[in-house]
């Protein structure tokens, strides 16, 4: 008989895995984050800057007062909070309406005669804009004031914008910190300058796929917010130099991460 014999072969060791596609994946996934929070914060500041164009305090002269409209307009300005206060006289104000409202003004108003009331128009610091009842009412009490008119609820947007463009960049911010402290670890762990200038050529590909990753990031960004043009007239992109800044970042992720792994394994 012949004698079979079964050779048992030990399996081969597995490759390591590079890990290419994790850097690639954890640089897009961060800088689309960032792209998306770069892009509102943008609009944020857009709308707010808009918002603020278009905002005034329009504060009405009392008909019965004998108070003299440069002294007045001089108490306006000097409240607190006031940037400016133009004043604005009916004939100016009735030819503002008949330029924004010809059709209007010819049908309703009777040749010759002018009702508009002779005003300020005030400009409010953004400071002041948060606490805006506390200006209205100090203009109020100055002698020849006879009302005040303004939208409370474009004062409220124009605060809430800027305080949420605030937000953005104090978020981004710290993890923008964070991120470089975590860095900063992983490469400094181990490590002097010449075997990190050393390891930037022998790991380039960690280094190119967070490059990669950063600047996919960012065209899926453009790709989605796009649309955005033809819905709305507010549409502006970040400055092409934070782009660049996301692209480096994915980059140093990458890199970063190949450290960390080689520390480890």
């Amino acid at each position: 008989m012949t004698e079979h014999k079964h050779t048992s072969h030990s399996p081969s060791p597995h490759k390591p895995r590079k890990g290419y596609r994790v850097a690639f994946l954890l640089a897009f996934s961060a800088g689309l984050l960032a792209e998306m929070l770069l892009f509102m914060h943008a609009q944020m500041r857009e709308i707010a800057t808009l918002l603020k164009e278009d905002f005034r305090v329009v504060v009405v002269r009392d008909g019965k007062t004998r108070e003299a409209p440069e002294k007045t307009g001089a108490a306006l300005a000097g409240i607190k909070g006031t940037v400016q206060a133009v004043f604005v006289s009916r004939q100016d104000r009735l030819a503002r309406l008949k330029a924004e409202e010809p059709e209007l003004v010819s049908s309703v108003l009777p040749p010759g005669e002018n009702p508009m009331p002779e005003t300020w128009e005030a400009s409010i610091s953004e400071d002041s804009l948060g606490d805006i009842n506390a200006w209205v009412s100090a203009a109020l009490r100055v002698p020849g004031v006879g009302d005040i008119k303004y939208k409370p609820l474009e004062a409220y947007a124009i605060m809430h914008s800027i305080f949420y463009g605030h937000l953005i960049t104090l978020g981004l911010a710290l993890s923008f910190l964070a991120f470089m402290i975590m860095a900063a670890m992983a490469l400094a762990h181990g490590h002097t300058p010449a075997s990190l200038l050393a390891s930037l050529g022998a790991d380039r590909n960690w280094f190119l796929a967070g490059a990669g990753g950063g600047t996919a990031s960012a065209l899926a960004a453009y790709a989605v917010v796009y649309p955005v043009k033809y819905l709305s007239p507010v549409w502006v992109w970040p400055n092409p130099f934070w782009q660049v800044g996301l692209v480096a970042s994915g980059a140093l992720l990458g890199w970063a991460l190949c450290q960390w792994k080689n520390d480890r394994y």
